[in-house]
C-alpha cells in the first residue's frame, strides 16, 4: 500500500493541512500509521464526510449544545473547554508535563510549540489521544456504561505510545499481572461487570453515585496503567449523561 504526507493528502482532498490534521486527531482516517513521529495516510483513503449525530430528546441543552460543537469542529466554545482542560488536568495529574497553553496549540493546530525543557513524545501523543478519547465520549454521551465501552476509552487513550509500542502494556485490555492497588487479574472482569450492573442499576444517578463509582472502579484497578485517566473520563461522561 502507498501512503501520503500530511500536505500530499491535504493537496488531493482540497483542503487545509490543519483539517486533515483535525481528522487524524479525531481517528476519522482509518489504516494510517506513524514513522518517526510523521502521519501516513493511505494513498486510497476517502476524504471523511459530514458527521450526522443522532438527535436525543432525552439530553440537556447543555449537551445538545456540546455534541453540536463536537460535530462541526467548533473551537472556543464549551466542547473546547471541557476537551483543552480534562487533557491538560487528567494528563498532569499523570506526570505529563505539557502546559496548558500547549496542550490548547495541539488542540487547535495539531503543532506544539518548543518547550523550555525536554518534551517526552509521549506527552504528545497522549494529549492527542486524550481528544481523540474526549470525542469517542461525545459520540457516546448517552450510553450506559459497559465493560466494553471502558476498554475502548483505555485503548483510545494509549494507542501509539512507547509503552503500546514496545509492548509493554497491553492497550484496551485488563491486567494480567498482580497489582498492589488492586483486586486478583482474574477477578477484574466479575468485579468490574458486577459494579456497573449496580451503579446501571439504579433508578436515578446522582453526583455522589457517580463519585462512590469512580472510587471503586480505581480500587479494581483493571488496567496496567491509565486507570486515573480512564477513570477521570467516566466522571466526566456520566456528569454530563446524567
Amino acid at each position: 500500500m502507498k501512503y501520503c504526507t500530511i500536505a500530499e493528502t491535504a493537496k488531493r482532498w482540497n483542503l487545509s493541512k490543519t483539517l486533515v490534521r483535525r481528522y487524524l486527531q479525531q481517528d476519522r482516517i482509518p489504516r494510517v500509521i506513524q514513522e518517526d513521529g510523521v502521519w501516513l495516510i493511505p494513498e486510497n483513503a476517502k476524504k471523511p464526510g459530514a458527521i450526522n449525530l443522532p438527535i436525543y430528546e432525552d439530553i440537556s441543552s447543555l449537551v445538545k449544545q456540546i455534541r453540536y460543537q463536537c460535530g462541526k469542529n467548533n473551537h472556543y466554545g464549551i466542547y473546547e473547554y471541557i476537551q483543552v482542560n480534562l487533557a491538560y488536568s487528567s494528563s498532569r495529574m499523570a506526570s505529563n508535563r505539557l502546559t496548558r497553553e500547549q496542550v490548547m496549540e495541539i488542540y487547535r493546530t495539531g503543532k506544539v510549540s518548543v518547550a523550555f525543557e525536554p518534551m517526552k513524545i509521549d506527552d504528545v501523543v497522549e494529549i492527542a489521544n486524550h481528544f481523540r478519547a474526549g470525542r469517542h465520549m461525545m459520540d457516546n454521551i448517552v450510553e450506559p456504561l459497559s465493560a466494553t465501552y471502558i476498554r475502548k476509552l483505555h485503548s483510545i487513550l494509549f494507542r501509539g505510545t512507547v509503552a503500546d509500542q514496545e509492548g509493554i502494556m497491553h492497550i484496551g485490555e485488563y491486567r494480567k499481572v498482580p497489582n498492589k492497588f488492586g483486586v486478583a487479574a482474574s477477578a477484574i472482569a466479575l468485579q468490574l461487570n458486577l459494579l456497573i450492573d449496580e451503579y446501571e442499576s439504579k433508578k436515578q444517578i446522582q453526583l455522589q453515585d457517580i463519585l462512590d463509582f469512580h472510587t471503586r472502579f480505581e480500587k479494581i484497578h483493571p488496567f496496567e496503567d491509565g486507570n486515573g485517566r480512564v477513570g477521570r473520563m467516566i466522571i466526566d461522561k456520566e456528569c454530563l449523561r446524567h
